[in-house]
């Protein structure tokens, strides 16, 4: 099932309860199963980049849904996955539940090079400004959330070199024209 934001957020409240605000929502649901991990990664990309994310926005939603779905494949025992990737203002925010209940994962000792795995929610912690898990009694959901950067300002035409500034000159008020003259555009003579 794909829900996005252009679809009634009736079926997102009951599912993730009445804390969803208006905003931009897309959910998927899915078999818990490896299939789910490039299927639900494939959606995260798509809807953020349909929504105008910054690349490097796409790129950590990717990884905080990569951990966190194969978390939920891996150690939940649920059969259906499900990721509501949101965006509210400067705030995108990556939420996986489950239905199944949560095992202790006990690692191997060993050093950090003999780990195969137990990296996930050191990723997600390194990409996402805030993240908490929450179980009850509907089964667990792991939420992350990452601040959206600002655009880099842009650059006013009379900043640009080669064009005439406020003051008369070329490039910023100020410095020098093409000539190297201070404000004036002509070389110093």
């Amino acid at each position: 099932m794909i829900m996005t934001d252009e679809q009634p957020l009736q079926l997102v409240r009951r599912r993730y309860g009445p804390a969803v605000p208006r905003q931009r929502s897309a959910v998927c649901s899915m078999g818990a199963e490896a299939r789910a991990v490039p299927a639900l990664r494939a959606f995260t990309h798509r809807v953020a980049a349909r929504w105008g994310a910054p690349a490097e926005t796409i790129d950590a939603l990717r990884v905080i849904a990569t951990e966190l779905v194969t978390n939920s494949v891996l150690h939940s025992g649920s059969p259906e996955v499900s990721l509501l990737l949101t965006v509210d203002g400067r705030t995108a925010a990556v939420e996986v539940r489950d239905t199944g209940t949560w095992r202790d994962h006990r690692r191997d000792a060993g050093t950090p090079d003999q780990m195969v795995d137990g990296r996930g929610l050191g990723l997600v912690h390194a990409y996402a400004t805030t993240w908490r898990v929450r179980r009850d009694a509907r089964g667990t959901a792991v939420r992350a959330e990452l601040r959206i950067p600002l655009p880099a300002p842009r650059r006013r035409p009379q900043d640009l070199p080669g064009r005439r500034s406020p003051t008369g000159g070329y490039g910023p008020a100020g410095s020098p024209g093409p000539g190297g003259a201070e404000g004036s555009g002509l070389a110093a003579g």
